[in-house]
């Protein structure tokens, strides 16, 4: 069962929303310390820029144009790294939101497909590699079986 995450009823702040909050939440001179940049600076962050002339870019809405830029080139295992590193302070994993696609054209061809990225990922264990490295080749291991699992119920 998925974990109920504290106020997932609150609706998706805006990134200057997001500086609002964490400024009202965290102060002032912590968000100073942070950036190294002057109160008039977190101050336009987290404007709004409907009502204040006197706006400027955040850091989230940079890291929005970056990711893009990179899904852009066919980056998207950077810019996924990125966002996982974000996902994983708050303990939680990036699922896409596309369903997974089936790349072979038989279940038991499938099935088989699994085996190289299950076998990659409980030698990643055995051998003691770094975290991260483990997750990468478990998100890719799901990925697998979840083609299969999607074959299974495309051919019943």
């Amino acid at each position: 069962m998925d974990k109920k995450l504290p106020y997932s009823d609150m609706p998706p702040l805006t990134t200057w929303q997001f500086f609002h909050a964490a400024k009202k939440i965290l102060g002032d001179s912590f968000l100073q310390k942070v950036y190294k940049k002057s109160l008039r600076q977190i101050y336009r962050w987290s404007a709004n820029p409907d009502f204040c002339e006197d706006t400027e870019k955040n850091p989230l809405d940079r890291i929005k144009i970056i990711l893009g830029r990179l899904v852009e080139i066919g980056r998207e295992d950077v810019a996924y790294s990125a966002v996982q590193m974000l996902a994983e302070v708050l303990d939680c994993e990036l699922v896409s939101k596309n369903h997974p696609t089936p790349d072979k054209s038989t279940i038991e061809d499938e099935c088989l497909d699994d085996y190289p990225t299950i076998t990659a990922f409980h030698n990643a264990i055995r051998e003691g590699k770094d975290k991260l490295v483990v997750q990468e080749l478990l998100r890719r291991a799901k990925g697998e079986l979840e083609e299969t699992y999607e074959k299974f119920l495309e051919d019943t």
